[in-house]
Order: C-alpha cells, then sequence, then structure tokens
C-alpha cells in the first residue's frame, strides 16, 4: 500500500520530453499517479500525460506552448516515444491499455490491451518492443511495436514501476515498488534471471554513463541504491533528501540528478565518487521527476499535483520560469 500522501494524485512528466506522514511503508500504485522520464538528443516537442483530463498534450519547445491535446485512455500515466520517432506510447492505468498515438497525424491509431495497472512504460533500443509495467498484475507486458501485439507477459515484482534498458538492449532493469528488489530481466529469452535486493519502494531508475553502475531511488528510505551492473550487488546505498521519486543522468554523464518529493529538492550525485555533491532547491513543490535540455544549460523539473513545469538555469541553478500548461499534471511525459 502506497502511503497516504502518495495517494492524493500526483503529478509527474515522463519526458523522452513523469504532505502528511506516511501511514505504511508497503508501495500501492492503485490509488496514485505515477510516470517515468526518460530522454533525447534532437527534442522538439514535449509529450505529456494527463491523469485527470484523461490526454496527451504536445508542447511545442521552441514556443513552450500546448500545440495539441488527445484523448486516450483512462488515467494515462506513463509515456514513451519510439526509437524512429514516429509513434507516442501511452500506458492507461485504469484502462489496463497502451495507446498508440501516430505523431505525424496526433491521433490513436490503436489501443493495445496489456496486463492490470499499467504505469512505467520503455521502448527497447532496437526500436522492436515496448516493455510496459503492469502494477496490479506484477508483470511486463513486451508489446511487438510493428505488430501492435503483447507476445510475452513477464512475471517480475510486486508493483513494478521504473525500467532501464542496456545500451546493448541485451537487459532490462525493472524496479519492484512492493517488493523492494529491481528485477533483471534477459530480453532475448525474455525472462527474469536475477532478484536485486534494494531499498523501501524502489521507483525511478537509471544506468550510469559507462553502464557500470545503476542507481534507483527509494522513496521510502529516502536514499540511492548503487547497483555493481557486473555482479548485479547493491555496493553502496546513498542517503538523499525526503521521497526520492526520479531518478536522471545529467546531460555531461558524471552526475545523477534525484528529485526529493518531500523536501522539495534536487540531491545531485557525483558518480565518480558515489556521494551527493550539491542540493538543488527546486522552487516547487513535490518535484517528481527531471528532464535535460539537448544543450544541456536547462532542467525542467515536473511538480505533482500543479499545472506548471520548473525550468531551472543549470549554470545559475536558479528557476527562470515557471511553464503553465494548463491543468494540473498527473501523469506523464516524454520527448521527442
Amino acid at each position: 500500500m502506497k502511503p497516504l500522501w502518495q495517494s492524493i494524485g500526483l503529478m509527474a512528466l515522463s519526458l523522452m520530453i513523469i504532505m502528511l506522514t506516511p501511514i505504511d511503508t508497503r508501495a500501492s500504485h492503485k490509488n496514485q499517479n505515477r510516470s517515468h522520464i526518460t530522454g533525447s538528443e534532437s527534442a522538439v516537442f514535449f509529450y505529456i500525460t494527463n491523469a485527470t483530463s484523461n490526454d496527451l498534450s504536445i508542447v511545442d519547445l521552441s514556443t513552450q506552448e500546448v500545440i495539441k491535446s488527445i484523448i486516450v485512455g483512462k488515467r494515462p500515466l506513463g509515456v514513451a516515444t519510439t526509437t524512429d520517432g514516429r509513434y507516442a506510447l501511452v500506458s492507461n492505468f485504469d484502462s489496463d491499455s497502451v495507446s498508440v498515438v501516430d505523431l505525424s497525424k496526433f491521433e490513436i491509431i490503436k489501443t493495445v490491451s496489456v496486463g492490470k495497472a499499467p504505469d512505467g512504460i520503455a521502448v527497447s533500443p532496437d526500436g522492436r518492443y515496448a516493455y510496459v509495467a503492469n502494477s496490479d498484475s506484477d508483470d511486463i507486458s513486451i508489446v511487438d511495436v510493428k505488430r501492435w501485439k503483447v507476445v510475452k507477459t513477464v512475471p517480475v515484482g510486486k508493483s513494478p514501476d521504473g525500467i532501464a534498458f542496456t545500451r546493448d538492449g541485451r537487459l532490462a532493469y525493472i524496479t519492484n515498488c512492493d517488493s523492494n528488489n529491481v528485477s533483471v530481466i534477459d530480453t532475448t529469452k525474455m525472462e527474469v534471471i536475477k532478484f536485486i535486493g534494494v531499498g523501501v519502494v524502489p521507483e525511478g531508475i537509471v544506468l550510469s554513463a559507462d553502464e557500470k553502475l545503476a542507481y534507483v531511488a527509494n522513496n521510502i528510505s529516502n536514499d540511492v541504491s548503487v547497483i555493481d551492473l557486473s555482479t548485479h550487488t547493491v555496493i553502496k546505498t546513498i542517503p538523499v533528501g525526503v521521497a526520492p521519486a526520479g531518478v536522471t543522468l545529467g546531460p555531461d554523464g558524471r552526475y545523477v540528478y534525484v528529485a526529493n518529493e518531500r523536501d522539495n529538492t534536487l540531491s545531485v550525485i557525483d558518480t565518480e565518487t558515489d556521494t551527493v555533491v550539491r542540493v538543488i532547491p527546486t522552487e516547487g513543490d513535490f518535484p517528481v521527476d527531471v528532464l535535460f535540455t539537448s544543450d544541456g544549460k536547462y532542467a525542467y523539473v515536473s511538480h505533482r499535483d500543479s499545472s506548471s513545469v520548473t525550468i531551472l538555469d543549470l549554470k545559475t541553478e536558479k528557476a527562470v520560469k515557471f511553464l503553465e500548461l494548463g491543468v494540473p499534471l498527473q501523469g506523464g511525459v516524454a520527448q521527442r
């Protein structure tokens, strides 16, 4: 069961460009709206899921304005774009489905039935498959992107959420919020080959630039587990802020940024020393995720229960703008 403060409606960005005292230390995604963040090097648009209005908003990065909103399924959370940039894939938590949006026409061309309460979603590096984390059925739906069909369902841990692939696509790492572990999937066999115990309620996950380490944000134990990817063991636990959620590799590949929901900060981890070297105030409440522009100048920080995104100047580490997107964002974002 997720803590009560996370059940009151969350907002997050999942970009390829997603308080009260906790009453329980176990996670449940049944009553929360969370999504995940990933990035691309040549982003032109934001794709933002809005769980309260059941739509996908498309934001032009050059003008920072919404140019289109598309009705998708019920309570959309995660979003990812295909490697060729042709489609946005939206996980619909209350519809048990994924909406496939043609980005040239800005319309849905297919709805794919998946497991129960889909949340996190990511596309494999070769572009062949989309992995969908189903938080109520405790499994991963593997969707063939050409046929738009589920070709395999892989049982993982309880309440899967975050997904990260190695660059060669051979392995996928899945955070399991209610199991306090990470599943390692052999993508060729399409099966779990290892479970790695981490902190309490793991959510976001990101791999280091050299892919020697993985960093996992543990929302209740207020820390980040560092996993050695050669041995699949935790080699260090780094204390961060309160309720870390999203975790993202910075534009230079050296620093990992962790969004801490309950103290309104970003913890900056130096991957050379695996220590927190800076703490950046987000100047907005309940930060959930962070995305970087392709030129490395700005960070976009999403906030739970807010209709705004904070734009931080990475040189001054100060907010330069609050991007208002119309309605409280309680879902995910991708960028292309």
